[in-house]
Formats: structure tokens, sequence, C-alpha cells
């Protein structure tokens, strides 16, 4: 046999007490779990005084082109993530006609980078997939909302009726046929945001014939009281029956800080039409994402060179502003603001900065910083928002938090997005906090694990995994229970966790006591049935 994990204290992810127990793992697979001796492996594991469980499977990454140039994927494996679900948001390059290609690259380079030149060219979705394989972590991948109307209209403004809306389902069918887990939209982003909700129900009613899921980043509501992103959803679900997962769905200050039922309830209507409804939330309080979201549609229709032109253009320059000012408060919070993450310049004085200290520093208003930032960077521009200072509201904030994640239909995704040095601490922390927060807040070990591991397998329907039985993928974290925390902060974001010492991922060590192996036993992970 390979590999023999002994000693250790099992959290199984069933949900189960832990017991004392040894696995034996061969072939990528677990053999079987019980006492064993030392003889029987190669390679010998003592997990003494460790918890052996199941690899966190983060439910919501936007790592899909880091992995393609950073196969290690140091932030996973260092928080003893084994599996990374991509293609979030709507965000995503898959399908992609080869025209649009470079295109799709630069508008959503301040989330991605551009790095288009050392990239593999593709078209279909599984051959997406296929440049997935062979990273140090497991990867499954939504088709997203913004790649298929790509392949329909461009980055063009309306929603898709008849011949584009046909041709947008049966990228979707095809991509589903090519292993995709689900299918995404990020109704903020566009050219997704352009769409209306009869064109999400008509796609949504090919995800249900999947048996896909349908991951969810709402709407912003621009449309005014009448209209309620959450409601839409709502609709969605009903008329179709699909499966449905919330993305970072969580209470915000003002309007809903303790009263989760305000953003939970709604979605009780959905059960009587056969519809499941799953959440999750990343473990921290505010987000980031790319500076081109605080644009209105009306610039960002037609893709880059458009956007660019109007963004230059001097006859339109103060309706861009006004637009702007508009936007800002929809994404940035109450008492919060924006720091810059990244640049195409990576020693820039401006990363790490907030917007207010950027715009005095070159004697703007904020909107004309962000128009000059993303002019003067061909719109690679990132950043993350900032916390709340009263404590009172954060720590209610937490608690909402923590009551959330209490409910056996709520799971982990880090949001990861993995670019530049400035990156939010999620994406080295996230795992390692929520299970350190959770126990403090009384919640059992066995519970936590899985949440973070059956629950997330169970939604994306991968095949033999999240849990530790005979017969699963070998997918394994050793880590300490007592110590383990997170160490990344906003003004360190890629300080690693403390407490995780060892990841198996397919049945090969990717990480023992803390250190690389530089393995790289990752496979494209496909929908069951696949």
């Amino acid at each position: 046999m390979e590999l023999l994990i002994k000693n250790g204290l099992v959290v199984d992810g069933s949900g189960r007490p832990p017991y004392t127990g040894d696995i034996l793992i061969n072939h990528g697979q677990i053999i079987d779990i019980g006492k064993f001796y030392d003889n029987v492996a190669r390679h010998v594991i003592d997990a003494k005084g460790n918890c052996v469980s199941p690899g966190f499977i983060d439910c919501h990454t936007h790592s899909e082109i880091n992995l393609m140039y950073n196969r290690q994927h140091p932030n996973a494996v260092y928080q003893g993530v084994s599996t990374v679900i991509t293609g979030m948001c709507g965000l995503g390059y898959a399908p992609m006609k080869p025209e649009y290609f470079g295109d799709a690259m630069k508008v959503n380079a301040g989330l991605f980078t551009n790095v288009s030149e050392y990239l593999p060219r593709w078209e279909t979705f599984g051959e997406f997939l296929h440049y997935l394989n062979g990273c140090a972590v497991n990867v499954g991948a939504n088709v997203t909302h913004n790649a298929i109307r790509q392949m329909a209209t461009g980055f063009s403004s309306e929603p898709l009726k008849g011949k584009a809306l046909d041709i947008a389902k049966n990228e979707l069918e095809k991509s589903f046929e090519e292993g995709a887990v689900g299918f995404s939209v990020g109704l903020s982003y566009y050219p997704g945001s352009y769409s209306d909700t009869e064109e999400l129900i008509e796609l949504c009613k090919v995800v249900k014939k999947y048996d896909g899921v349908f991951c969810v980043h709402l709407r912003l509501n621009i449309f005014g009281p009448e209209f309620d992103p959450l409601q839409e959803m709502v609709r969605v679900a009903s008329e179709t029956g699909v499966r449905m997962h919330m993305l970072h769905h969580r209470t915000k200050y003002p309007n809903t800080i303790g009263h989760i039922e305000k953003i939970l309830d709604p979605f009780n209507e959905c059960k009587k039409y056969g519809s499941e409804v799953t959440f999750e939330y990343y473990p921290y309080l505010t987000g980031g994402g790319y500076v081109i979201v605080f644009l209105p549609g009306w610039i960002q229709d037609g893709g880059y060179s458009k956007i660019m032109e109007r963004l230059q253009d001097k006859g339109l320059r103060e309706k861009v502003l006004r637009a702007i000012e508009e936007r800002y408060p929809l994404i940035v919070g109450e008492g919060t603001t924006g720091v810059i993450t990244y640049l195409q310049d990576p020693y820039s004085e401006y990363l790490g900065k907030t917007f207010e200290e950027i715009a005095k520093m070159q004697g703007k208003t904020i909107p004309e910083m962000l128009v000059d930032l993303l002019v003067e960077n061909d719109l690679e521009v990132g950043f993350h928002g900032t916390e709340l200072e009263n404590e009172d509201i954060r720590k209610q904030l937490f608690k909402d938090q923590m009551h959330m994640f209490e409910r056996e239909n709520y799971t982990i995704g880090s949001d990861t997005i993995p670019t530049g040095e400035w990156c939010h601490p999620r994406t080295f922390g996230t795992f390692p906090r929520v299970i350190r927060q959770a126990q403090e807040y009384g919640m059992p070990l066995e519970k936590i694990i899985s949440k973070i591991t059956k629950l997330p397998a169970h939604i994306y329907g991968l095949k033999e995994r999240g849990i530790l039985e005979k017969g699963y993928a070998a997918d394994i974290v050793i880590f300490d229970p007592e110590n383990i925390t997170d160490c990344a902060t906003y003004a360190e974001p890629r300080k690693v966790p403390k407490g995780i010492n060892s990841l198996i991922v397919n049945g090969k060590v990717v990480m023992e006591d803390a250190g690389l192996s530089g393995m790289l036993p990752g496979r494209a992970l496909k929908r069951q049935g696949c």
C-alpha cells in the first residue's frame, strides 16, 4: 500500500462523532479505515494529537486562470482545501469564441489579471476543463452566464431573446454534457446584468434538466423600490424547480444586520416547488472585486474597446463621473471605503491605499481617480472593501454569520481572488478562520467539518468525495483542532494559517508538516453522470 495515516482522531465528514483510527490509502482511494501495522504502507504519517478529515471543499473561488499558471495553488493547500469550485458570479472564459478571448481577458483583468500570452487556447467547456487537470488541488467548474452570453451576442446590452437565447441554451447544454458542475450568474456584472428574469428562467430550465446547481450573485437594485432582487430569484427557482445556491449570502449593515430572517425567509416558498436552496458566506465583513464594477451598463456595452473609448471621451467625462457617483453607494457600504489591491504596476505607490487616500494624493474626486486608474491600467484594477470600525456592529454581523452557519443548508465559499500581493485575506484565511470561530461559538467539530466537506460535495454533485469512507477518493487533511487559526490580515493578506499540517489529494501528499511537496495530483472534476 502507498500511504497509512495512523493514530488520528477521525472526523469523517458524515456528522458522526469523531473516533480514533488509521486510514489506509492506495491508488488514490481509501482502502480501509481501522487499525493497521506500519509495515503495510510505504509511507506512514503519524497523526497523533491531530484530527483527520476529508479535504475541505471551497465552494466559491475565482481561481481558474491563476490555476493555469500557478498550479501549486498554495493559498488553497495551506488551508487544507483539496477541491476548489471555479466559474463563479457569472464570470468566466468557457465556452469562448476565439475572437472574444482577448476582449474577455481585458474586461476581466482587474479580477483575473491579463495573462493571455501564457495561456493555452480553448473554445469548448470540455477543452477548458482539460487544462485544469494537473494542479495541486482538484477543480470543479461552473459554466458562466457571461461566457454563454458572449457566445450568443458578444458584449451587447440586450436580454437574450429568440435565436440568441436558443444559442445560449445550446451552449449551456453542451457545457453540462462536457462536465460543468453548475451554472453561475453575477447579476451586478456585465454582460450578465443585461439579462432579464425571463432569460434566467429559460436558462435555468436547462440547468434543471441536468440536475445542475444555479449559483446566484444577486442583482444590484438599480430598478427602484418596486424591484426586489431576492424575489427575482425566488421566482426563477419556483418556476423551474432548479436547485439554487446563493453566493456570499449574509446580513449587512444597516439594512439586514441582526435579522437573518430578512435574507433567508423569502426562499421558504421555493420548497413548495421542489427547489432545494443552499447558501454560503465567507467569515469576513467585506468583499472585493474589480473596479470596472463601478461602471454602469451603458459604458460597458460593446466590450473592451468601447469601454476605453467612452472613458477617454472628454465629451462624456461629466456623464461618466455622475454615473459612477450614483452607482458607488450600491457597491461601497455605509461607513466603509475601498482599497486598491491590484494594478498593472506591482510596485505602484497606490497599492494598499484607500480610495480617499489616492484621490487626495492626485487632487481628484473618487470617481475621477477611478476612471483615470482604469484608463492608465487598461482596466486592470482590483479592490477590496474596508470593515466598519464600530465594534458593536462588527460583533453583531459576526454573530449573524454563526447563526447562519448553524443551519443545515449553509456552507463556506472563500470567494478567493488570488490576484496580486494585496489580495483579500480570505484568500489564505477562510477555512482555518471559520473552524476557529465556529469552535469558539460552541459548534461541534463534526458538524463544522461536515458543512465544509459533505455538504459542498452534495451541492456540486462530486461523486465519492466529502466523506472518509472505504472506496472514496483519498482527499484528506490533517490539522490540530486546538491551534488551527488564520494569520492573514488586510495588512498582511498572504500570511499562511497555523494548525494545518498535511494535505493529501487523490492519495498523494501535497503538503506534509506544513511544507509543500510540489506534487500536482489534482483532477478536473466533472458533474456526476459525465
